[in-house]
């Protein structure tokens, strides 16, 4: 019995003794749990977006998509905020990128890519596959796609390929024209005003009376001040690419002469009474050439398709002078000035999606950016925003035959997206400073184009010191 107590005895020692030392080994994981921070990544509270003229109301299918997709978003609020203009929006983003601080994603315009790139993460091939990209994409956005020479650790060189971001729409110019004044648009400027009126073949003249048969309206008009052109400064730019000018910077070259001399003097021969005679008439009620389009005073003007917004305002303002009916609002292909087709080109311009290389939350914003590269995020943007034209292939054949507008069967996508016509983007240097120098100058025909086109390459570059390289602050930034 003594042998046995004791026995018991120990044996209850033995197990408190165990207990005593497992206690201590869980406690002691415990203990390195919590201060062994965890590796699940947590979605953050909120991703900020920026953009420019697209209302932040329409992003909220893009989303719902986009936490569909990504469920471990659901509870992240994605927080989109709207710039009413291209000025304001770039003035606010260099001013918080300089202070160290940004939205996570923000929009980059296709001719200011080189001023942001320095402040964007690139894309890299495991978030988005430069050569799907390429496949799907519109050729336009090619210059999205980086490409970088590295050594592997063998030594061996490779090539890294990366983008910069993504575009979900862009815009092509086109015409936009009067069915009941003109009934073909030519395919040449030249033709412009011998073969837009039949067989009417109008002369420029001040006696009105000399000429019973010339209508009282102008064909076009381009060489007035841009504040009376909606969009002068692009309209400048397209006839900059037809005559190989790719760029400000190419602007002591022969062809940039050529291009702004067109601009000037081109006016589709109409006659000089009815130029006369408008031009007063928008001076004296301060109206542009779109509102004296749906006048009837002038046959055709030149624009994105987002000029449809214009025409249609226009027409709320002209009231009962309105003469343009939905019937007769059609849509052509821009004039070119060779009938050769390697020779056709067009001008485009995009915005771009990109991620912020001071973002808090860079692997929300990879993962919101890979879903804005699906054809169902375009599919949503393009619904919210039927005036952009698609930047995914598949979507372009979807869209050709379709009318931009339902109240306009006549206004169509095809008249935007020639496949057999070289799209370019114009490389303004700095979009907003290049915009706001020729819509004030081009005015001024007095002034030589080596002058302008001269005086144009300084208040850009004078502008790029300030903005971007921050120095030359005691130059003043003139427009002359």
């Amino acid at each position: 019995m003594t042998d046995i107590a004791s026995l018991s005895k120990n044996k209850i020692i033995f197990f408190a003794i165990t207990g005593v030392v497992l206690l201590g080994i869980i406690v002691g994981i415990g203990m390195l749990g919590s201060a062994t921070p965890t590796t699940k990544n947590k979605a953050p509270k909120e991703l900020t977006v920026w953009v420019v003229g697209d209302e932040s109301v329409g992003f909220s299918d893009i989303i719902t998509g986009f936490k569909a997709r990504y469920p471990d978003y659901a509870t992240m609020e994605v927080k989109v905020t709207k710039f009413g203009n291209y000025a304001d929006y770039e003035k606010t983003l260099l001013t918080v990128l300089g202070d160290g601080n940004s939205p996570d994603i923000f929009v980059v315009n296709g001719t200011d890519s080189w001023l942001l790139e320095s402040k964007i993460l690139a894309i890299p091939a495991t978030i988005i596959n430069p050569d799907e990209f390429s496949k799907n994409f519109n050729k336009v956005f090619d210059n999205l796609l980086i490409e970088n020479k590295e050594k592997d650790a063998s030594g061996k060189e490779k090539t890294i390929a990366w983008i910069k971001g993504v575009p979900l729409g862009y815009q092509a110019m086109g015409i936009f024209y009067n069915w009941k004044l003109i009934k073909t648009v030519p395919h040449l400027w030249a033709e412009i005003g011998r073969n837009t009126r039949g067989s009417v073949d109008t002369m420029v003249t001040t006696d009105t009376q000399a000429l019973p048969d010339v209508p009282d309206y102008a064909d076009i008009m381009l060489w007035l001040d841009g504040r009376y052109i909606p969009g002068a400064s692009d309209i400048l730019s397209l006839f900059f690419l037809q005559n190989n000018i790719s760029s400000y910077g190419n602007f002591t070259e022969a062809g940039a002469d050529k291009a702004i001399n067109s601009y000037f003097v081109f006016s589709g021969n109409t006659p000089l009474s009815a130029s006369i005679h408008i031009q007063s008439i928008m001076k004296d009620l301060n109206l542009t050439t779109v509102d004296i389009f749906v006048r009837g005073k002038i046959g055709m003007v030149i624009g994105f398709p987002s000029l449809l917004r214009e025409i249609e305002y226009a027409i709320k303002r002209a009231g009962t002078e309105n003469v343009l009916s939905a019937l007769n609002l059609r849509t052509s292909e821009i004039p070119q000035i060779s009938l050769n087709p390697r020779d056709a080109v067009n001008l485009g311009e995009y915005n771009y999606f990109a991620l912020s290389k001071l973002s808090k939350n860079p692997q929300a914003g990879y993962s919101f950016l890979a879903y804005l590269a699906t054809g169902e995020a375009e599919e949503k943007y393009l619904q919210s925003f039927p005036m952009y034209l698609p930047a995914q292939r598949l979507q372009e054949e979807m869209k050709f035959s379709e009318a931009i507008s339902k109240d306009y069967e006549r206004v169509k996508y095809r008249s935007f997206m020639n496949s057999d016509t070289d799209l370019q983007i114009f490389g303004k240097g700095l979009k907003n400073e290049y915009d706001t120098y020729f819509s004030q100058i081009l005015w001024n025909i007095q002034k030589d184009p080596k002058s302008i086109l001269s005086s144009a390459i300084k208040y850009i570059d004078c502008n790029k010191k300030h903005l971007i390289d921050g120095t030359s602050f005691d130059e003043e930034c003139k427009i002359e």
